[in-house]
């Protein structure tokens, strides 16, 4: 019988057009492989800096302090949960808890409702008049927290403040009188929210020039007025950029320190020294010695802190990736 002869090359074909696609397959899938490796490598190289600055400023700090907290700083010793018990049981820990809870109530709603009300008009406003609103409000940011006490020590001084006639209607006559009237802590919050709402105002205004123009001009189409649209529509899509915002006031605010420490140093009718949480691990540390139960009033603040920022976190299902 005769052999077929069976060629050494075959014909290219369906077989051969098949194989051709899956070699250009991977060779396209390892490209991919390759360029995201590049890209993984390239972000952790621009990361590296705050990585090691988080590590050295944050994470070590934080991890010393906690370890600090079970050792009685004055003996040596080891002291397990002592110096817990005694910050718990510091009578001006009550005081200095409702004092601080109290502010950051205040400012934080200071800052939603007004950094919010004022990134949305701005966002109606004309690109030139818009921007420069945006940048007078962001200059306060850039005063540090003593000037900031400073002047508003000025403010509320009748004999000085440009507001002294409304002061007067009240019949407040000195500094004292009027900050006992209005509040440390709503003082505090005032100072405050001065001081950074400029920064969020820039970056909610990042978020909403972020929007779909398509959804504003479907909304616009259907006869959405301004209002209703800023309420209904952009809000509700920054909600991440608001929820950022209150984690990080709360934050902020939970560790306040400069406004009454410098406050209570123009005058003792003012602030105390232990006004303020961080002002009474302050005390401990610097004044009594006592750096173990500093350390654990502080890894008290800081579990506060993080305990409400996942409370947020979590209920908002802060990184859902939306579908």
């Amino acid at each position: 019988m005769r052999r077929a002869h069976v060629p050494a090359h075959p014909p290219p074909g369906r077989w051969g057009v098949t194989a051709g696609m899956a070699s250009g397959t991977a060779q396209l899938a390892r490209a991919l492989r390759a360029r995201k490796r590049r890209n993984a490598i390239t972000a952790y190289l621009f990361l590296a800096p705050y990585l090691v600055l988080l590590l050295m400023f944050g994470m070590f700090p934080v991890g010393y302090a906690i370890g600090l907290s079970f050792f009685d700083t004055i003996s040596g010793a080891f002291a397990g949960l002592s110096n817990y018990m005694l910050a718990l049981e510091d009578f001006r820990l009550r005081r200095s808890f409702v004092n601080v809870f109290t502010y950051v109530a205040i400012w934080v709603s200071l800052m939603l409702a007004g950094v919010i009300t004022l990134a949305v008009i701005i966002d109606m406003m004309p690109r030139r008049l818009g921007t420069a609103v945006r940048t007078m409000t962001f200059l306060p940011g850039a005063v540090t927290s003593a000037a900031v006490v400073v002047l508003w020590l000025f403010l509320l001084d009748p004999l000085v403040s440009p507001f002294g006639g409304v002061y007067a209607l009240f019949g407040l006559g000195n500094r004292f009188q009027v900050i006992d009237a209005i509040g440390l802590a709503s003082v505090f919050a005032l100072m405050g929210f001065f001081a950074y709402a400029g920064g969020w105002i820039v970056v909610l205004h990042g978020a909403l020039t972020a929007l779909p123009e398509e959804v504003m001009e479907a909304a616009r189409m259907d006869g959405c007025k301004p209002v209703a649209m800023a309420w209904r529509i952009k809000i509700p899509m920054i909600w991440r950029s608001i929820a950022l915002m209150a984690v990080l006031s709360i934050a902020n605010g939970l560790q306040l320190f400069v406004e009454p420490h410098l406050l209570g140093l123009a005058g003792p009718q003012l602030a105390r020294n232990d006004w303020s949480l961080n002002q009474l691990a302050y005390q401990y540390a610097f004044s009594l010695g006592d750096f173990g139960v500093s350390a654990a009033l502080s890894t008290i603040t800081l579990a506060l802190a993080m305990s409400i920022a996942l409370w947020i976190v979590l209920g908002t299902r802060f990184y859902r990736i939306d579908q």
